[in-house]
């Protein structure tokens, strides 16, 4: 049941690509069978159902901590760091908030310090999440995905 609570993303989208790969071979699929992934109804619902569970793992990221304890860091004087563009930056942000586009991130991890409590974010929760991945191999221990800025702002 854990391994079930832990990784829904994965079986629903796969769930969904299944039958999404499906009904695609069924109405639309070639008919011809030279075509590798329609050909068939097998390898078209086992096509569909790999890209449905990485679709749904990429809207539905695993190990997002709750909003609870993003508040509970930011009220412990953890650094929001926002890694959008800086036109992004510039059009708003988090008040106190570091801006290093996730471009630039890798070559500036230097100025971060590795044990400080780090909050990042950006517009969606995707470039945060690549980021906190980037932080996390490079020994940064204490850094959260915070998500869309916007779940923050004043």
């Amino acid at each position: 049941m854990e391994l079930l609570r832990k990784n829904w993303q994965y079986i629903a989208g796969g769930i969904v690509g299944a039958v999404g790969g499906y009904l695609y071979w069924r109405h639309v699929g070639c008919s011809t069978g030279g075509c590798l992934i329609t050909s068939s109804p097998v390898i078209s619902t086992i096509w569909g159902a790999l890209l449905g569970g990485l679709l749904f793992s990429a809207i539905f990221p695993k190990n997002k901590p709750s909003k609870t304890k993003i508040m509970e860091l930011l009220s412990s004087d953890a650094l929001v760091l926002d890694v959008r563009t800086r036109g992004e930056f510039a059009g708003g942000h988090v008040k106190n908030s570091k801006n290093i586009p996730l471009d630039e991130l890798a070559s500036q991890l230097n100025k971060l310090d590795k044990a400080q409590k780090i909050v990042v974010v950006c517009l969606s929760g995707a470039r945060s999440a690549q980021a906190v991945s980037l932080m996390k191999k490079n020994g940064f221990t204490n850094c959260h995905n915070g998500g869309s800025w916007l779940n923050f702002k004043e």
